[in-house]
């Protein structure tokens, strides 16, 4: 057997046995992928085979068929709920040779995980779909990215001390761009109470702190009922529970920290912000929040239906000197309806799906302009998300009586409604 090249592949023989397979870079990559993340379904297996390998779900499902009689693979089973028996399979003895023999992989040791030994299968196997999914929306960014099933030694007080004592927290999973984008996953079922949540925003605070060079993203994923292979029946919706941590993050000031950024969303969401975050689309820059704006205002005087004139009006005309700059809305306008020949001020905040900080900048602005703690007098408070899913899943606490929400993309066509004071679609919590 020698080493396996692009579009190659070798023959690997079981010792003492006529038996073997072809491996070539797909199986490889396969494998690897079992190794990482140490056991999966047959769905998640297949899903990842069909969009990320090109290779249809029969032909995955017999490839490891092959592979489980030469313990490439080996084959367990998850019960759930009075279901059929959900397959899983996890990395065999051969398969760990195998990568180790082509230096994918250099560890020493296979480490061996079991059904029965997963004290919380709705957890385990929801953070995997949450983590395939990802990869999948990143298919195109592989390359540039390394997702690791975190240990005691991934986030080290002291780097130079190999302790479990030391270690600052251990993420549910995280996944690493080249840039150095870090997106750390924690997967809530909602067993654990808000006690837990609070230790472990605490903890990504201290590592924010004591690792000031990196910057960190937080996504907390909180499961819904999207997941075949859940041992608990979840509710469609978690939106109390999303905004549950949400308020507590916002009360604990964590997303204040200039490298530590916090999102929440339902599990059905997860993998849509991930890819956001790992992509660069979030945060929204400085100069995309601009370009947005500025295509959202012309649309607005191109559209033949509504007859507006917008006036662009600086910041310092409307909030005292009490207010950080950070917590100034996007853009200002003083706006003339001709149909109506009113006058009115309008200002508007880019927002970005589950993000935290979000919620707060749009809450403080609410709050400014219904208590009149703003110099000049604002009538409304135009919240835009990228995306229509963006803006109907986003999780809103209170049906805020001076904001509207919309999304750019609405702004760039004709024959647009005028956005309502509040909009039906977003998910309010009363």
């Amino acid at each position: 057997m020698g080493k396996v090249e692009k579009d190659q592949k070798v023959w690997y023989s079981v010792k003492y046995t006529r038996k073997g397979a072809w491996i070539n870079t797909k199986d490889l990559e396969l494998l690897k992928l079992l190794y990482t993340n140490r056991i999966l379904t047959l769905k998640q297996i297949k899903r990842y085979g069909r969009y990320i390998l090109n290779s249809p779900e029969s032909t995955i499902k017999s490839k490891l068929k092959r592979w489980l009689s030469n313990d490439i693979v080996s084959i367990d089973y998850l019960r759930t709920l009075g279901k059929p028996a959900v397959s899983c399979y996890k990395i065999g003895k051969n398969g760990f040779h195998i990568l180790r023999n082509e230096r994918v992989i250099e560890d020493g040791e296979l480490v061996e995980v079991n059904i029965k030994n997963i004290k919380q299968p709705s957890h385990y196997f929801g953070i995997q779909d949450v983590v395939i999914d990802t990869l999948i929306e990143m298919k195109d960014k592989l390359s540039i990215i390394s997702s690791t099933h975190p240990n005691y030694r991934t986030y080290l007080s002291d780097e130079t001390k190999f302790n479990k004592e030391e270690t600052i927290i251990i993420p549910d999973w995280k996944i690493e761009t080249s840039e150095g984008r870090i997106l750390n996953i924690e997967f809530d079922t909602g067993s654990q109470n808000l006690n837990r949540i609070h230790e472990k925003v605490d903890n990504y605070m201290e590592l924010a702190k004591a690792r000031p060079a990196e910057n960190h993203f937080v996504l907390f994923v909180v499961a819904d009922n999207r997941s075949e292979i859940y041992t608990t029946e979840y509710a469609s919706t978690r939106e109390t529970r999303v905004l549950n941590i949400k308020e507590l993050i916002i009360n604990k000031l964590a997303h204040r920290l200039e490298n530590l950024h916090f999102y929440v969303c339902s599990a059905y969401r997860g993998s849509s912000i991930a890819s956001n975050i790992l992509k660069g689309v979030y945060p929204i820059t400085r100069s995309h929040k601009e370009s947005e704006l500025e295509l959202a205002v012309l649309s607005v005087q191109l559209n033949d239906d509504i007859d507006y004139t917008m006036e662009p009006r600086e910041a310092s005309a409307y909030y005292s000197n009490d207010v950080s700059e950070e917590l100034y809305a996007d853009s200002h306008f003083s706006v003339i309806d001709h149909v109506s020949n009113k006058k009115m001020d309008i200002i508007f905040k880019l927002a970005e799906e589950g993000s935290v900080d979000t919620l707060d900048k749009i809450s403080y602005l609410e709050t400014l302009i219904s208590s009149k703690r703003i110099k000049r007098e604002v009538d409304k408070l135009n919240v835009l998300y990228l995306s229509t899913a963006a803006m109907q899943n986003d999780v809103i606490p209170r049906d805020f009586q001076n904001t509207s929400f919309s999304q750019t993309q609405v702004w760039h066509y004709k024959k647009i409604p005028t956005p309502k004071p509040t909009n039906e679609v977003v998910r309010v919590i009363e």
